[in-house]
């Protein structure tokens, strides 16, 4: 269940965090000699926030504060959203993102924050595929490349990309090294791979990573979505 927030500037802190880290892919934490920095809570009593930050600077600048024998850290995002959120919700622990020094901060239960980073990653391919007009895959001389699905078993799934470097870095990660990078123009991607990823009954992953949890949406799903930002672009 969503916290109710003491400020109404929170949600908009919220999403400046949320925003920040999808674009960068990059969490910043204090680590002390207990972990994680973290404060209490200032909504669930007896509770703990756990601290993050979307900007290096901010985390250094709360450093001496937050903890003991403080290390500033970056945290992969795809680390952040499917391990340590999870674990956080374990101990049931809250997340307190971008503290500064006010006597309330916004804070988020992990699993929340963990969906609203999933759809601002998919929010993100979105602008992304239509604002560079295409998208990458990776394939061989028999077609493009397919993953397992980490939703239904014995399910295959198209992963799918906005920007070649995030292709590269997938490809150069070691089971796909063989393969090739392809660019598909978005209208292309929309009126004949999106409709034989039908046919064929196979999802898409936007943004993938390897081994984890990623977003898997529906050809038609995905389809809507780029065509709905299409229509708007054009009419702005």
């Amino acid at each position: 269940m969503p916290l109710r927030q003491a400020d109404p500037r929170h949600a908009a802190v919220l999403a400046d965090f949320v925003r920040k880290v999808v674009a960068s892919r990059t969490v910043w934490a204090v680590a002390g000699s207990d972990g994680l920095a973290r404060r209490p809570s200032p909504t669930r009593r007896g509770g703990e926030a756990t601290l993050l930050w979307a900007e290096q600077a901010d985390a250094e600048q709360a450093a001496e504060i937050v903890t003991t024998e403080p290390r500033v850290k970056s945290i992969p995002l795809a680390d952040i959203m499917h391990e340590v959120l999870p674990k956080l919700r374990e101990l049931d622990r809250l997340v307190g993102t971008n503290w500064v020094t006010a006597p309330f901060e916004p804070e988020i239960e992990p699993a929340e924050l963990a969906e609203r980073l999933r759809q601002e990653i998919l929010a993100s391919f979105v602008r992304q595929a239509v604002g560079h007009g295409g998208v990458y895959i990776l394939e061989d001389e028999q077609g493009p490349t397919f993953a397992a699905s980490t939703e239904v078993a014995n399910t295959l799934i198209l992963p799918v990309w906005t920007n070649r470097a995030d292709a590269e870095a997938v490809k150069n990660g070691g089971f796909w090294q063989g393969m090739d990078i392809s660019h598909i123009p978005l209208a292309t991607f929309i009126e004949r791979t999106l409709v034989w990823l039908g046919e064929i009954g196979r999802s898409v992953a936007p943004s993938y990573t390897p081994r984890v949890a990623n977003i898997e949406l529906a050809p038609a799903d995905i389809a809507e979505r780029l065509k709905k930002l299409q229509r708007l672009a054009a009419h702005a």
